[in-house]
């Protein structure tokens, strides 16, 4: 299935449910990615902010992200501990997007839950796109 076209995208709008496992080589990628403490991979937790990471990534691979948007803001709420291995599930939706000057604001509600389908994250990414 192609990307929904960012144009396409209106208030309400939901984004198919994606699963991804966080396997232990994909947080040994994330930590070296951000210079991120290789303590997690000892420790069997996955940084929360990987989750984070992931579940946008997943989001935005759903529609075509404009040349020269830029995420802009997030609030997260981290809502359970994840070891490493676990599947996620996550999911969102359109919950704003309005035109400021020359920028469409576009926030993003995700939520993420793990294979027992427990939220283990809750929160908004704002995206700031040229008009």
């Amino acid at each position: 299935m192609p990307p929904t076209s960012f144009d396409q995208l209106a208030v309400g709008h939901e984004f198919p449910s994606t699963s991804y496992e966080l396997s232990e080589s994909v947080i040994g990628k994330y930590l070296e990615a951000v210079g991120g403490q290789q303590h997690f991979l000892t420790s069997g937790i996955v940084p929360p902010l990987a989750i984070a990471a992931y579940a946008m990534t997943a989001l935005s691979q759903s529609f075509s992200v404009p040349k020269g948007a830029i995420h802009a803001a997030q609030e997260l709420e981290f809502l359970k501990s994840v070891p490493i291995g676990t599947t996620i599930s996550c999911s969102g939706k359109v919950a704003q997007k309005v035109q400021r000057g020359q920028l469409y604001l576009l926030v993003l509600e995700i939520s993420a839950l793990n294979q027992d389908k427990e939220k283990v994250l809750s929160g908004k990414a704002t995206v700031a796109v040229p008009v």
